[in-house]
């Protein structure tokens, strides 16, 4: 019988090293998708927020009597608050909360996810309908801790075709 070289250097065939090498490689391509699914779930969840959100305000408005009615907020876990801010009005909060929005000064947004790393690049949005003025009023930006609920208010009487949240 004759001893191949690289049988006795290794101590087992080229096709089982290369089975193992396959093996390896299909786990690798595996924990990519298995992370990009888990990726896209979070990123379809801040997305969910927003739609929902912007659709509770909508049905607020829309009802025929005083509102203050409870958001559940579902954000994925490394999202710790949402803020609301009024960026064209003096800034009276807390430094903290404004470093992590005071990039998107130029945009046309008034709700924003903090930190905005976190939020899978939906980093901010325009909701319709919301009276920043009120909410911000007491201070700029009004954050809410990502864990409670936001409560909607709209008062019956009022003029102004918006809500406002607590």
């Amino acid at each position: 019988m004759k001893n191949k070289r690289g049988q006795q250097i290794m101590g087992m065939p080229f096709g089982m090293m290369f089975a193992i090498f396959l093996i390896i490689v299909f786990i690798v391509v595996a924990f990519m998708g298995i992370r990009f699914f888990l990726d896209f779930g979070k990123s379809a969840d801040v997305g969910l927020f927003y739609e929902n959100f912007q659709g509770a305000v909508d049905n607020a408005l829309a009802s025929q009597q005083t509102s203050d009615k409870k958001f559940e907020i579902n954000l994925p876990g490394a999202v710790k608050k949402v803020c609301f801010a009024n960026l064209s009005a003096e800034i009276t909060a807390n430094e903290d909360e404004w470093e992590q929005i005071e990039i998107y000064e130029f945009k046309s947004a008034n709700v924003f996810l903090v930190p905005p790393g976190a939020a899978e690049g939906l980093k901010h949005k325009q909701i319709e309908h919301l009276d920043i003025g009120k909410i911000t009023e007491a201070e700029n930006p009004y954050c809410v801790d990502a864990g409670d609920d936001l409560s909607i208010n709209k008062e019956f009487y009022s003029k102004s075709r918006s809500v406002w949240v607590e």
